[in-house]
């Protein structure tokens, strides 16, 4: 009777499911780059650290540890039972007497050999530039990894939350022979969840609750789904990002939050040589611009560049440190004065150029109005000199598609922060980044960047990332305009489902 009544009792879990944009086909934390691999490997994997949904930096496989006096020598005392989840199907992949041989604790040479992997060259990971302070990573024995570098680096604790950093069992990578993290059969997991099925024919992704899992963090649920969207069979996800508007007719039993993780702003293609070549062009366009004319109810201006959700390290606002800044504030007078001085030195010959604007400008449908009257100040300053062509889109991918293959000379657009690091938003716009949406290729801004991903302390990272921000605002090439929101719609099966401050990563784990 006991036996019945506790079967009787027991709560019947219920799947998470969730939207994402694609199917991975590789899972190696090492070489994972975008947020559907960040949030399935933060889920399957569990670094040193983890970052929480305030973005500060909380205990995960690393139960404390020491800093050096000089900043230079971190040392981690790791729990004792971690161990690593293997597959089934590992037994057919790789063989039965390999599997049946396999140490499966999870022990600090595990980080060390993850974090070498990452700073050997022919990895070829991604951010290898993120552990470019780092000397060497090494255990002492079992459960103690010291990690040494070569110059005093205060996001340290905030890399290692990261997938490079995850740790990699040495014996089963070698055995992988170069197929590690292809299939589910040949990735181990020392996290919440494995992953237990991907699909890019069916557009899905199952993460299934780890058994060996004893750490911290309780699944919060024994299967996680997330699906590619699909117009032809509609789903309801349990987690979602959703418009403003949307959030307006939902239920009591909605949970909603938003996150202030992008700006619209006005971008100009660097491709096009006039527009690369004239600052004073791009300075006359952005006096010109009334971004004022934008603002409205439940609208706010944007408060620079870099979307305010942005961290300068895990734990710390960059907003709240570097504050607001603006660029070229609207005054058609001035605007007026730099144009005319400009056609002064085209008409003295000064510069090989007749300074003819024929210009394509892309933007989405439900934002023509606003762009339109933001026009009405540049036809003011550039007269009929500017000739504007208009290709507006109905969604926001059909407009991103366009962009990225850099078919557009002005682009008004939203700029999502896939990225909760202010550095690392910047680096998208450096010259050899494939985000590099304004495709600006400018040694000064890449050097500028660069040093700021290598700063050693918070003060001095936060002048940089000033002077970064200053540079795309004072220059030109970005002109922000309002700030959006990104609202995440949970249902009560995901209500505990926390996201990371940029409203990206997701966490199934409590």
């Amino acid at each position: 009777m006991l036996i019945t009544l506790t079967a009787c009792g027991k709560n019947k879990s219920t799947a998470i499911s969730a939207p994402i944009n694609y199917v991975p086909n590789c899972y190696d934390p090492q070489i994972a780059e975008g947020l559907e691999l960040e949030t399935i490997l933060n889920n399957c994997f569990e670094g040193l650290v983890r970052i929480d949904a305030s973005g500060n930096i909380q205990k995960a496989a690393a139960q404390a540890w020491t800093v050096s006096p000089d900043g230079l020598t971190y040392t981690f005392a790791l729990r004792d039972d971690a161990k690593w989840y293997v597959p089934k199907s590992a037994t057919k992949a790789l063989g039965e007497d390999f599997v049946k041989s396999l140490d499966t604790r999870v022990t600090a040479e595990d980080f060390a050999y993850g974090i070498m992997r990452v700073l050997d060259k022919n990895t070829g990971s991604p951010y290898a530039y993120m552990l470019d302070a780092v000397s060497r990573a090494y255990a002492t024995d079992d459960v103690t990894l010291v990690i040494e570098l070569k110059k005093p680096f205060e996001g340290l604790l905030t890399t290692l939350a990261l997938p490079i950093c995850m740790p990699c069992k040495e014996a089963f990578f070698l055995e992988t022979a170069g197929r590690y993290g292809l299939s589910t059969s040949l990735l181990l997991s020392n996290g919440p969840f494995y992953l237990g099925l991907f699909d890019e024919d069916i557009g899905a992704v199952t993460l299934k609750k780890n058994p060996d899992y004893k750490g911290s963090y309780r699944a919060l649920s024994d299967t996680i789904r997330l699906f590619v969207p699909d117009e032809e069979k509609p789903r309801e996800f349990s987690i979602r990002t959703a418009s403003r508007e949307e959030t307006t007719d939902l239920g009591t039993e909605y949970k909603v939050s938003h996150y202030k993780n992008a700006v619209k702003a006005f971008c100009f293609n660097c491709s096009n040589e006039t527009l690369n070549t004239f600052r004073s062009i791009r300075l006359a366009f952005a006096h010109s611009t009334d971004i004022d004319a934008l603002v409205g109810k439940g609208i706010s201006r944007a408060e620079g560049v870099i979307p305010s959700a942005c961290l300068l390290q895990a734990g710390t606002s960059y907003r709240a440190n570097a504050n607001v800044l603006r660029g070229p504030e609207f005054d058609l007078g001035k605007a007026d004065e730099i144009y005319r001085a400009l056609k002064e030195r085209n008409e003295a010959q000064e510069i090989p150029d007749d300074l003819t604007l024929n210009l394509k400008l892309v933007c989405l449908e439900s934002d023509l109005d606003g762009v339109k009257t933001i026009i009405q100040g540049w036809q003011k300053t550039f007269g009929v000199a500017l000739t504007l062509t208009f290709e507006s889109f109905v969604t926001q991918e059909e407009l991103d598609a366009v962009i990225n293959k850099g078919d557009y000379d002005i682009a008004y657009t939203t700029i999502v922060t896939s990225d909760f690091l202010a550095s690392e938003y910047l680096k998208n716009f450096t010259s050899d980044s494939a985000k590099n949406i304004i495709n600006l290729q400018n040694p000064e801004f890449d050097k500028l960047v660069n040093s700021a991903l290598g700063s050693e302390d918070s003060d001095k990272l936060t002048d940089i990332l000033v002077e970064c921000e200053n540079y795309l605002l004072n220059n030109a090439y970005i002109i922000p305009t309002v700030s959006r929101d990104t609202y995440i719609v949970q249902n009560e099966t995901a209500a505990d489902v926390t996201v990371r401050p940029s409203g990206s990563v997701y966490a199934f784990y409590k």
